[in-house]
């Protein structure tokens, strides 16, 4: 943000001397522990939009951490992943709910008209149609994507190299020897 837009305001709302006024705000950062606890606060604000990034942490429906980022009311939401949904189409219907409430059904109906069918009966002609409802709405990059690689910065590694302390050195080792 200050390299690209430097003009918004921001403010990281973390740790034990976070600000709850969020006024003349255009950008706020946290984490998903903090929608969390803080669930009330945040879910009383009008967002413009609400975006998530490592989107798999609501995967799973049943989680305190996804019930609370469903819950935060925003006029758009975009969820970001870079990690494949791998086990279950249900954690695929989660991230999609969050960012297009009721488009795939709820979680039983989802299940049964696509989760079972396509998981368990390897029914291609409904893993084609669930294919054909969702990809208007994925954006998807491979790193192997030659277009992609040229649009990634270089990477950049800063080390900075520090000594332990004595007591630090030796609960490392302590630590390590275990």
């Amino acid at each position: 943000i200050n390299r690209f837009a430097p003009d918004l305001n921001l403010m990281l709302f973390h740790g034990s001397n976070r600000k709850s006024n969020f006024k003349g705000l255009d950008v706020i950062i946290t984490t998903y522990g903090m929608a969390r606890s803080e669930n009330k606060l945040l879910s009383q604000q009008p967002w413009a939009v609400l975006i998530i990034d490592e989107a798999q942490n609501i995967k799973n429906t049943e989680t305190g951490q996804t019930k609370a980022v469903k819950s935060i009311p925003a006029k758009a939401k975009v969820a970001m992943s870079g990690t494949p949904v791998e086990n279950r189409l249900l954690e695929y219907w989660s991230i999609f709910d969050f960012a297009n409430p009721g488009y795939l059904g709820n979680a039983n109906w989802f299940e049964e008209e696509y989760s079972i069918p396509i998981e368990l009966n390897q029914d291609k002609k409904r893993l084609n149609k669930f294919k054909s409802i969702t990809t208007p709405f994925i954006m998807r990059r491979l790193k192997t994507d030659k277009n992609v690689i040229q649009d990634l910065p270089e990477k950049i590694e800063n080390n900075q190299y520090c000594q332990l302390s004595k007591e630090q050195a030796a609960l490392y080792e302590n630590r390590t020897n275990e």
